[in-house]
């Protein structure tokens, strides 16, 4: 897609959904495009948000600046902790307050109404926990465990529904589907014991029942969980887990995609 491309699909997507609002172009230094896009216009407290391509990326960026006070820092860097992986953040404190930039992305190869739609979604969620920060009503959400941490590395498998079809990335899906479960026995995988090849980053990794992006999110696999890399098709990579559980996952985030 050419960037009017993206612009012009981006536009549309809003404007056919209500919780979604195209608010204009901006002026963003070396980007192919940039605008303002409003999201949870049906709350009654939208988001504020710049999407923006950078000059020959191949990525879409969304991104929520939130203004907190000086003494924020700490409780902003707990929250953004324990948002999901794909949302990241950097706190800079300032003499007269404290600066949050929180933000998201979507590869264009796996850009469509859906994956922008559900990025912009958990990204206007941060902007509102942000929010509750910024006027003290959520105080406590910074000792309370959210569904997304875990204290250790762990993963749960959920229902498949396995796809034929293959694509270059995999898509976004904010829906956290984790819980703890107990550590598994090492088992044999074919004729050679199972030995771990790769850890999973600190972000933490979504897995995918078959590499088709249009599939379910089956899994979060938690920060520093052992897996073994067993297949590469493209941008995927089949990892299989000391219980012998197997997903596919963007093969990029641990560099081995092919």
């Amino acid at each position: 897609m050419t960037p009017d491309e993206v612009k012009q699909s981006i536009a549309a997507w809003c404007t056919s959904d209500d919780d979604l609002e195209f608010a204009g172009e901006r002026f963003e230094p070396s980007t192919d495009f940039a605008a303002n896009v409003r999201a949870g216009v049906t709350s009654g407290a939208p988001v504020e948000l710049t999407v923006l391509q950078g000059q020959g990326a191949d990525r879409v960026t969304l991104r929520h600046v939130a203004s907190l006070s000086s003494g924020s820092a700490d409780a902003a860097t707990a929250l953004l902790d324990t948002r999901p992986g794909w949302v990241t953040g950097t706190v800079e404190r300032g003499a007269t307050g404290t600066s949050v930039t929180a933000q998201t992305y979507v590869y264009l190869d796996g850009l469509n109404r859906h994956t922008f739609t559900q990025a912009a979604a958990e990204l206007a969620r941060t902007g509102r926990l942000l929010g509750k920060l910024a006027t003290g009503a959520a105080a406590a959400a910074t000792t309370a465990q959210p569904a997304y941490a875990s204290a250790v590395p762990s993963y749960q498998p959920l229902s498949t529904q396995p796809s034929a079809s293959q694509m270059a990335a995999p898509s976004f899906s904010t829906q956290p589907q984790t819980q703890p479960v107990a550590a598994a026995q090492p088992m044999q995988q074919g004729p050679a014991p199972w030995q771990p090849t790769h850890a999973v980053p600190p972000q933490g990794l979504r897995a995918w029942a078959a590499p088709d992006p249009a599939g379910p999110v089956v899994a979060n696999l938690a920060p520093g969980l052992p897996i073994q890399v067993s297949e590469v098709r493209g941008a995927w990579a089949r990892v299989i887990c000391s219980n012998g559980w197997a997903g596919w996952i963007d093969g990029r985030i641990i560099g081995v995609a092919a």
